[in-house]
This record gives C-alpha cells, structure tokens and sequence, in this order.
C-alpha cells in the first residue's frame, strides 16, 4: 500500500509517462472538468454571504463581517481573476487524477463537511491524510516547498486547512486525525510539493474560534482593520504606502480605503493609500478609489 511520503515523486514519475495513465481516470477527469466550466461561465457568478470552511481562514475579521453583512457591495471580479480559478480548478483536477494514477489512495474529493454548522468542501483524503490543493506563483510555492506557511499566511490557509481536519475528525475515511498537508504546484514552473503540518493546537480550540467568528459577523458595527497600510519602498519607509498583500485581494479594499489608488505596474497592480511621489506607471482611473484630483 502507497503511503503520503511518496506522493510527488511517485506523481513525477507518472508525468515521466513510467507509471501508465489510466484512461478511465482520464475520461473521469474530463467530465469534472466540463462540469466545473459549466459552473462558472453558465450564468455570472454571485458573491456569498454566508459563513463558509474556506472563509474561516480569513485574517481579518472585518473583511468576513463585510462579506456577510455587506455582500453586494463587494468588488467585482473581472474576467482575468475568474480565469484563473477556473485554471486552478482544472489543475487541483489534474494533480488529484495523476495522484490515483500513481497508486495512491485519493477518496473523498469535493465531500461537504461541518464544524458546528459552518459548511464546507474539502479537497481530497489521499493515503488517509486531508490534502488541500494549491496551484501556486513562484514566490508563493517557496514558502510551501521550505514549509514556512506558518510564519507567512497571508490568505489564512493554515486556519482552512486546519477547519477541514478538524471536520473530519470522525471520518473513517481519514485514519490521520491530526495532520493536514497542501499539494502545491508551481503553476509557471511545474514543480509539486506536499507540505504537512500538525494541527494538534488548533484543533484544540476550534470550537471557541467558530463561536467567536459566528457571534462577530452578526455584531451591528464591523470590527477594526487587521493590516495597516505598509510602505511602498522599504528603502523610504516616510515615502508612498500601500495596500498590504491580504488588502490588496480583499473584494472590500475600497470599503475600507476609499482614499486608495490603483496604479498599474508591469507585474502586478499597486494599491497607494498615501503618495508623495507619484508613480510614473499608468493610473486605473476607473477604480472608484482614483477620483481624487492632484
């Protein structure tokens, strides 16, 4: 019987074409992946109001009491941001059919689960462990392939991964009951890795962490921003400042900072809350925050 420990490189060498696709798996695969377009682009995507696993990894609090409270105010996503889910959607697909392929055990995907009334879906259980999928840039696969998650979470994976371990805490089909692992892949490179971690200490607590988020998002005031803006240039930290990463992709940045500007550098866009040179990059002057005059 396979076990987790030799996941990516039994997966590599399925890619190498030594392990033998499986054509029935293939066919499997094609049909999840016409299915999951179907979803996406049949009718335009609505926002979620609701308290969701996925969403209780959020580091700001605000962000999640927006998300419930103010659901038809969030941004709206343009078509490169739902591209990119769809891409991500394919290769979790992908990645978990090379998986089976490989000889391991891959049940479970897409089961809803529960943590005191708060619903989600999991990835998959491969070889008896809780897997999330990632895909993943350059920079961010660094952080899974040295397993530095925990000093760099921007987005609150450790807290949704960590919710889906503790959901299948009575599970038959997960025999590790306290350890949870991501299988990233490098979406630019090609790279996979398993990063694994031990939830011992947050499923201690999990209980007490959905009660409070539960009790927070019906509270009448939201509550304080968690990230301040940060200094464009750690050389001229007196200089410009910035969106922080987790602000930069909130669907709420413009509730929070309707003072912010969008300015359009070569690899990504940059959010200024405060600018004391201008940028010599182009200026997305339809971005609501942007109509201030100079």
């Amino acid at each position: 019987m396979k076990t987790i420990d030799t996941l990516v490189h039994d997966i590599e060498q399925t890619i190498l074409g030594n392990k033998g696709w499986d054509k029935a798996l293939g066919d499997f695969m094609a049909t999840n992946i016409s299915r999951m377009a179907e979803q996406r682009f049949s009718k335009p995507q609505e926002p979620r109001g609701y308290l969701s696993l996925s969403a209780l990894g959020t580091q700001c609090e605000r962000k999640l009491w927006y998300k419930i409270n103010k659901t038809s105010e969030a941004e709206s996503l343009p078509p490169s941001a739902l591209l990119k889910f769809f891409y991500g959607d394919i290769i979790e697909d992908l990645v978990l059919t090379i998986a089976a392929v490989s000889g391991h055990s891959v049940v479970g995907m897409q089961d809803r689960m529960n943590v005191h009334g708060i619903k989600g879906h999991r990835d998959a259980v491969i070889d008896g462990m809780t897997v999330d999928v990632k895909s993943a840039s350059p920079y961010a696969f660094k952080k899974f392939k040295e397993g530095n998650l925990r000093e760099d979470d921007p987005f609150g994976y450790i807290s949704q991964l960590s919710s889906y371990v503790y959901a299948a805490k009575d599970d038959p089909l997960v025999t590790n009951k306290t350890e949870g692992a991501f299988l990233v892949i490098d979406k630019v490179n090609g790279h996979v890795c398993l990063d694994v971690y031990d939830f011992s200490e947050e499923m201690k607590t999990k209980e007490q962490d959905v009660a409070h988020l539960k009790k927070m998002v019906v509270s009448e005031e939201p509550p304080d921003r968690a990230f301040d803006p940060v200094p464009q240039s750690n050389k001229n930290p007196k200089g410009n400042q910035k969106l922080s990463t987790a602000c930069s992709y909130c669907d709420f940045k413009q509730k929070c900072y309707p003072e912010a500007r969008k300015f359009i550098y070569s690899d990504k866009p940059v959010f200024l809350t405060k600018i004391v040179k201008k940028p010599m990059v182009p200026e997305d002057l339809e971005f609501s925050g942007a109509v201030q005059q100079e």
